[in-house]
């Protein structure tokens, strides 16, 4: 992770997001900063696929630095349903 990012002020004019893992912290294999909370959710989704990990056992969360550069909680971790996420 690039810490040095969240520091740089024109950065925090943009908003960055992370993920998180159940216990809410950063997520450790999908350790990234995302421009969108859209980008975030289809890594995640994306890192489920091809893991073949059950998504009932690996809750994924979303957090967003604010201004300061602390994070603040979008979603909180809970497993991905949807149907791309989903394994057959």
């Amino acid at each position: 992770m690039n810490w040095r990012i969240l520091n740089e002020p024109q950065r925090l004019q943009q908003r960055i997001y992370r993920l998180i893992d159940g216990l809410c912290e950063p997520h450790r294999q999908l350790d990234a900063l995302y421009p969108s909370l859209e980008a975030a959710i289809e890594d995640a989704i994306g890192w489920l696929q091809q893991s073949s990990i059950n998504p009932l056992e690996h809750p994924v969360g979303v957090e967003v630095a604010t201004g300061t550069g602390d994070w603040r909680t979008l979603r909180s971790p809970e497993p991905l349903l949807c149907s791309s996420a989903v394994h057959q």
